[in-house]
């Protein structure tokens, strides 16, 4: 596979202002494939890159945490596909009644009929810490829907803020607690390269890729989320709160690629990942946990096969999978630092997926 186009793509878009830096990985064949091009740093000072860097994964933790925290609680029995969220939350909660009946299923498929985001942290912010989740979930299930439940599909934080407060609800121990487990027993190779919380594990600051000079924080974000809802929770939550290194989250994917083409990992069977990876909504084109490509407008290309699958995450990170061609792509920026402002990823992300398409095409057929 011929990576030298890659590198030269990356390093395009480093002197385009794309993104400071990025770090890569492909896994192609049963063989890996790693490289880095430009800053991890623009400010206070300007930082080389490596393969190394630590990145906010953003919304990547919903399928590479939360959805595999699902898959777990399910492969235990201590949670359906079907349990609704009347089952799981007090009456009170529900400002609106539509979502009594919406299931996990629905949360995953992002079909529970939630909008996409708020800002909640900007009131969040001024309560007590112990209040503050409360508060958020009675918001959440009190905004009037933007489609009934189950009859459309709209990508949504807010029903993976839900998903991973009903996972502790279930299981009695903290999402971080319940992903760490689950990462042990489906990857235990990637141990401490993909993590919530790097500052308070212990992660040198310099090790990780800083984000933006936050305006409702006001200061330089580095080693803290950049999702300022997860922000406001501590740092973890079924939306955002991850940070890896390409190596880790390459490392699960593998793991996910491996357990799909028929061995079994832990608690995780080839029969549970493909009732998610398989399963296509009448309402939508998402997988259970993860995005598909969805034609010319995907940010993965235009020839990224349809079986694909795949995730965005908001500071510039992405990866896409082509399960049947045993394809893995990983892209890791921080195209926030030191703006979010910065728009110029969306044009750049479906190129270089398209090009690693392209690149394994000789082989793939």
């Amino acid at each position: 596979m011929r990576l030298l186009p890659l590198l030269d793509l990356l390093k395009e878009a480093v002197s385009r202002g794309v993104f400071p830096g990025a770090v890569a990985a492909i896994h192609f064949q049963g063989r890996d494939y790693f490289f880095a091009a430009g800053f991890r740093a623009l400010v206070p000072e300007r930082e080389f890159n490596d393969s190394g860097t630590f990145y906010d994964l953003a919304s990547l933790t919903k399928p590479l945490s939360t959805t595999l925290v699902t898959l777990k609680l399910l492969a235990e029995g201590r949670l359906g596909l079907e349990t609704p969220l009347k089952g799981l939350y007090p009456g009170e909660f529900f400002g609106e009644k539509a979502y009594r009946k919406v299931t996990v299923r629905e949360l995953l498929a992002h079909t529970a009929g939630f909008p996409d985001w708020r800002p909640y942290y900007q009131d969040l912010a001024g309560l007590p810490f112990a209040q503050r989740r409360p508060a958020l979930l009675r918001a959440i299930l009190s905004e009037p829907p933007v489609y009934p439940p189950a009859r459309g599909e709209l990508y949504s934080d807010l029903g993976f803020f839900l998903l991973g407060d009903l996972l502790e609800r279930r299981a009695g121990k903290k999402l971080e607690a319940l992903f760490e487990e689950a990462l042990l027993e489906v990857a235990p190779e990637t141990a401490g390269e993909i993590l919530f919380r790097p500052l308070e594990h212990g992660l040198p600051r310099e090790k990780i890729a800083p984000t933006e000079i936050c305006p409702f924080r006001k200061r330089l974000l580095r080693g803290e989320v950049h999702d300022e809802n997860t922000w406001v929770l501590g740092g973890v939550s079924g939306t955002a709160g991850l940070f890896g290194t390409t190596r880790g989250v390459l490392g699960l994917l593998k793991a996910f690629l491996e357990v799909y083409h028929g061995r079994p990992r832990g608690f995780l069977t080839p029969e549970l990942l493909r009732t998610f990876w398989d399963y296509r909504h009448p309402y939508g084109v998402r997988a259970l946990g993860f995005d598909r490509p969805s034609g010319g407008a995907s940010s993965a290309g235009p020839s990224w096969p349809r079986k694909g699958l795949g995730h965005l995450g908001y500071t510039g990170c992405a990866f896409w999978i082509a399960p049947e061609e045993t394809l893995i792509a990983v892209l890791l920026t921080n195209r926030v630092h030191p703006t979010r402002k910065n728009r110029l990823l969306q044009g750049f992300r479906p190129r270089f997926f398209n090009e690693v398409w392209q690149a394994a095409r000789g082989k793939v057929g």
